[in-house]
């Protein structure tokens, strides 16, 4: 539905179009000269207005150039009996949208009447693309099992592009990345992915920015504001933190999702439009749900398909993967010939906790890329290695230990050190890494890229148990 403005002195031209559009679904108003129209058109800034050019009064095409010195969003149609090429291309340079010759035929009024309308659905996206991060899939990477299993759940949802989408996590476990992912690889890839944070609005004013306002819908709404929601119609909506929207809100979300239609605050028009909403949360909606906080309706809708994102540290076959390919994003934006980790990063890397995820992960990368000053990341740059110390109570509580143990005068390798101590601490453990990894102070991911680098594999030594 379209909101249509018909500026004309002609009533039998202004009621056959009023018949004709009103018909199709739209809203219609009517005005038989421009000084009627002016004010009106101002403040509403309806989606099309069809201006004749030869009015009583201020004429169609002064009246068109005052409107542009507004700025307004407006489509302009121009009408006129008496066409003629200079008219035409003076009202075009103007700023009209289209031409249209008196006598017309409906058809091809509205055939016009839709170009311009998806026109102005089309500035609509660029003008909220330019506000609103660009970011799509690129930082989906990883080859652990988790990833393996999220990447098939993306490729199912996105064949079929109306299921509602659930995604559970942490904060900075990456469901804007998945949301992004199921709508570019979904047959609604082409139209706008729109998004929006529930917690960081007010419930009024997230009411506002998802359904849009009619004029005079409460203080200050002085226009007409079409909400996201409409603005995303062919396309997928992300609903980021639902689980922090308003119990009014979660009421009328329902209604979108099983009807696909709504009304603008303020409005009485229902809005209808072809949306696909994908929600994520970090709260657990069951226990919302069992507390009274979250409907359990809007749960059930939302839930049809649904997928839990694994914390970091539960996948750290991909720490590495990850901080790689943010270090060669930030050293190509920083121009740094940085050209790996060193050893002791990747250790500090393994062994930190990521309470912040991946989002924590991709800031220390950023960070460490912009200090660092030699060819490969440093521990100094990274700044891990203190905070890693004191989380690790193995670390700290084994100095006392360390005070037993001599260097012979000759010096010994470090590296032997560490290889004598790491097949110790695998023999001691009847060759699981979990706990070798343990009495060593460090994550098991830590321990099977150690015993790789010192190239010892369970072939090498017979272990009692294998994990």
């Amino acid at each position: 539905m379209a909101y249509i403005y018909v500026i004309d002195d002609d009533q039998t031209i202004r009621e056959m179009l009023v018949d004709f559009l009103e018909g199709k679904g739209h809203e219609v108003n009517t005005f038989p000269s421009a000084e009627e129209a002016e004010q009106v058109l101002i403040n509403e800034q309806p989606d099309i207005a069809l201006l004749d050019v030869r009015l009583p009064g201020i004429d169609g095409l002064s009246f068109l150039a005052k409107l542009k010195e507004k700025t307004i969003r407006t489509g302009i149609i121009m009408m006129t009996g008496h066409a003629d090429y200079h008219t035409a291309v003076r009202a075009i340079k103007l700023g009209a949208r289209d031409f249209v010759s008196k006598p017309f035929s409906l058809a091809d009024v509205y055939a016009i009447i839709e170009k311009a309308l998806e026109d102005n659905k089309r500035n609509e996206q660029l003008t909220y693309y330019e506000s609103v991060d660009k970011r799509r899939t690129s930082d989906m990477i990883g080859s652990s099992e988790a990833m393996r299993d999220t990447f098939k759940f993306i490729a199912r949802v996105a064949a079929s592009d109306k299921t509602s989408v659930l995604i559970e996590g942490e904060t900075g476990t990456g469901k804007g990345m998945v949301a992004r992912s199921i709508h570019y690889a979904s047959p609604r890839r082409n139209s706008p992915f729109i998004e929006i944070n529930c917690s960081a609005f007010q419930p009024t004013l997230l009411e506002t920015e998802l359904f849009g306002h009619e004029i005079g819908a409460f203080t200050g709404a002085n226009t007409r504001k079409k909400g996201l929601l409409e603005i995303a119609s062919g396309g997928s909506f992300f609903l980021d933190e639902v689980g922090d929207m308003s119990p009014e809100l979660q009421s009328k979300l329902l209604k979108v999702l099983e009807d696909q239609s709504f009304r603008r605050v303020g409005g009485t028009t229902e809005i209808h439009i072809d949306t696909r909403i994908i929600s994520a949360t970090s709260k657990d909606l069951n226990k919302a749900v069992k507390a009274g906080h979250f409907r359990a309706d809007l749960f059930y809708r939302l839930h049809v398909a649904a997928i839990g994102l694994p914390p970091l540290r539960e996948r750290s076959l991909d720490i590495l993967m990850i901080a790689n390919h943010y270090l060669s994003i930030f050293s190509r934006e920083f121009k740094k010939p940085i050209n790996g980790l060193s050893d002791e990063v990747k250790d500090a890397l393994l062994q930190h906790p990521w309470v912040g995820n991946v989002r924590e992960l991709r800031n220390v990368i950023e960070r460490a890329t912009l200090f660092e000053t030699g060819d490969t990341l440093s521990i100094e740059s990274v700044g891990l290695l203190e905070t890693n110390l004191a989380a690790n109570p193995h670390a700290e509580g084994s100095k006392a230990d360390l005070n037993s143990i001599n260097i012979p005068p000759e010096g010994i390798s470090f590296e032997a050190i560490e290889r004598a101590f790491i097949i110790k601490a695998m023999e001691k453990s009847g060759g699981n890494k979990s706990k070798a990894a343990k009495l060593l102070g460090f994550s098991r991911a830590t321990m099977k890229y150690r015993l790789k680098r010192i190239g010892v594999s369970d072939l090498d030594y017979p272990w009692n148990a294998r994990s």
